[in-house]
């Protein structure tokens, strides 16, 4: 008897343990494709807000994903000229964890997301030493490496690792138009200053586009491949009732 007890006891906090964390109010309209700016925000108190976002910007914050990693969802799901505005709040105070974890379970019962992952063949860029061979500098220091996006067309890195020269090169959308793959087997830590002329600046002192810079100054270079990558497959997704 005291056995099943305990068994009966425990059920609510099963339950309460399976349950979504939630915020306590919600509220998503559309925001002003005019306006500049904007992004995803976790302020202290338990508040998240979504300002003038794509809904694939969205789910790429809240999972952790690149752009090219969320397929299949209907054109308004990348339509920069669709954003919404979201104003959350959870109940108590909340960390960003927490928050980002309510962020999900908006997105699911707001927009009814439904997705899996699964691997696809997609184009990259294979990141491979060139004919000239690597001229990465082995770093002064060990310990957390770091890439640092000085200014447009400038990357400084301190005792940084490859994973983190392709995660900084992948993010370039303006430059390189597919994500960066790690084929080098290089590992170590480096420093390193890359260089190039980015779309729309001025020219650097080289004058170089990335793939260039890389090869001239890195020793790397970036060859157009197909690879598996891992992404997230929408399934479902609708656009919210405002409130």
């Amino acid at each position: 008897m005291l056995h099943r007890c305990a068994v009966l006891l425990s059920l609510p906090l099963l339950l309460a343990a399976q349950t979504p964390p939630a915020f306590e109010v919600a509220s998503i309209k559309p925001g002003n494709p005019e306006q500049r700016g904007g992004g995803v925000f976790y302020h202290p108190g338990g508040r998240f807000e979504g300002s003038r976002v794509q809904m694939h910007f969205l789910i790429e914050q809240l999972y952790g994903l690149r752009d090219y990693q969320v397929v299949d969802g209907p054109k308004w799901v990348y339509d920069w000229n669709a954003p919404f505005d979201i104003q959350a709040k959870a109940a108590g105070s909340a960390t960003k964890e927490q928050v980002w974890d309510m962020a999900r379970t908006l997105l699911a019962d707001r927009f009814q997301l439904k997705f899996h992952y699964e691997t696809r063949d997609l184009p990259v860029y294979a990141l491979l030493p060139a004919k000239t061979g690597p001229k990465l500098s082995p770093a002064a220091n060990h310990g957390s490496g770091w890439i640092e996006p000085v200014e447009i067309g400038f990357l400084r890195g301190k005792s940084a690792s490859i994973s983190q020269l392709v995660n900084s090169l992948s993010a370039l959308r303006r430059e390189i138009d597919r994500p960066v793959v790690d084929f080098t087997g290089f590992n170590g830590q480096f420093d390193f200053i890359l260089k190039w002329a980015a779309p729309g600046s001025a020219p650097d002192d080289f004058g170089q586009d990335i793939f260039s810079a890389l090869q001239s100054q890195l020793g790397l270079k970036l060859e157009p491949r197909k690879a598996p990558v891992r992404v997230l497959a929408i399934d479902r997704v609708e656009k919210p009732t405002e409130n």
